[in-house]
């Protein structure tokens, strides 16, 4: 659930076409709404800021109140990872992550355990704990009443250092702070020789639920992002996938720009998907993929099909007509209808086929009597 507020005036396609002024605060239910009103309609206007996100599941929260800030949530990084499983292991407590800004992704894997605010201005916050995630929080900490604060340090500052443009950087510990909680020995030392400041150290937390990943499965499309080649299809499917709490990575080797606006931002706002450049070495890829998956509306031949099965993965293909000369059902893959009316998810996921094999169709005498002008 995201909590925004409206920045242009706009009609909500999704509520009767009810008039949103500026100010107004409204609720989103999907990741896709807020993309697409956050700049990623065909306009490109950013009609709402983003106010919180939080869990669609209920977690009954327990123990003391604990804010934790941190200024800035990029893609991917060691902090972010670190907030990630901290929240996951931790998603029975009453946390809640503030930010000055965060790329969408890290909001959309944090508020599924916690809920997550965009810090605002003249906001005071309150809690039991505050625990700052950047060094640099003199602001926040004059806005956060707290009984207990905490500073971590995420990085090895003797090391970053040895960077000219770090050559002159100083910090003490502001007189606020009750304790500096470093994430390693290794931080706890640089800390100590750089700053002259004491810590305790707690190593990062690691994702106990790897076991539970054993199931996921890897599927890699290799055509172009257009609704003939089945993009909407794609899309569709792998939200069945989610809906059906099924752990995939699915790769698109593809030209993004091709999609319609609206499978561009459902594209984005699934991290699942991870869109790769079409280049030629994707193919490469395919045999490290459980399935290679082409759900065009017609194909003459299917080239993509024939370089996975070439490579021992299985297909899955929509019902074109070529498409029943290509795969055996449950030999070499699965052949799903078009609207994905008869989709077997467990089937895909628990029942991959072993043993792939294929049919080299082309009669290479032929191309001989071309070359000699006699076909």
């Amino acid at each position: 659930m995201y909590k925004v507020r409206v920045l242009q005036r706009f009609k909500d396609t999704s509520s009767d076409l009810k008039t949103r002024n500026p100010g107004d605060i409204i609720n989103l239910d999907t990741t896709e709404r807020l993309l697409y009103l956050m700049e990623g309609n065909p306009q490109k206007r950013k009609m709402v800021e983003l106010v919180s996100a939080s869990p669609d599941t209920d977690w009954h929260k327990h123990g003391p109140s604990i804010i934790i800030y941190q200024s800035y949530l990029y893609h991917i990084g060691g902090i972010e990872t670190f907030l990630y499983n901290f929240v996951k292991h931790y998603k029975d407590r009453n946390i809640t992550i503030i930010v000055d800004q965060s790329e969408i992704e890290p909001l959309t894997y944090l508020s599924q355990y916690c809920v997550v605010e965009v810090k605002q201005l003249r906001q005071r916050y309150k809690a039991d704990v505050c625990i700052l995630g950047n060094y640099n929080c003199q602001d926040f900490l004059s806005k956060c009443d707290a009984k207990r604060y905490y500073q971590m340090i995420h990085a090895d500052w003797r090391g970053i250092m040895l960077n000219p443009a770090w050559a002159n950087f100083s910090w003490s510990k502001p007189q606020k702070i009750d304790q500096v909680i470093c994430v390693s020995q290794t931080a706890a030392d640089g800390l100590k020789e750089v700053s002259h400041c004491d810590s305790e150290v707690i190593y990062n937390i690691l994702d106990d639920d790897i076991t539970a990943n054993d199931d996921l499965k890897v599927f890699i499309t290799l055509s172009r992002a257009t609704a003939e080649k089945g993009i909407y299809r794609i899309v569709e499917m792998a939200k069945r996938f989610k809906a059906a709490g099924k752990r995939f990575v699915w790769f698109l080797g593809c030209t993004i720009q091709q999609a319609p606006a609206d499978i561009q931002q459902a594209i984005k706002s699934m991290p699942e998907f991870i869109v790769l450049p079409p280049v030629p070495a994707n193919r490469q890829l395919i045999g490290h993929c459980d399935y290679l998956v082409q759900l065009s509306d017609t194909e003459s031949f299917c080239y993509s099909a024939f370089e996975a099965l070439q490579r021992g993965v299985p297909v899955i293909l929509s019902r074109f007509t070529e498409a029943f000369n290509i795969v055996e059902e449950g030999k070499n893959g699965y052949l799903v209808e078009m609207d994905l009316s008869d989709l077997d998810i467990d089937k895909i996921f628990s029942h991959k086929p072993q043993n792939v094999s294929y049919v080299d169709r082309c009669d290479y005498s032929k191309w001989e009597k071309v070359f000699k002008g006699e076909l």
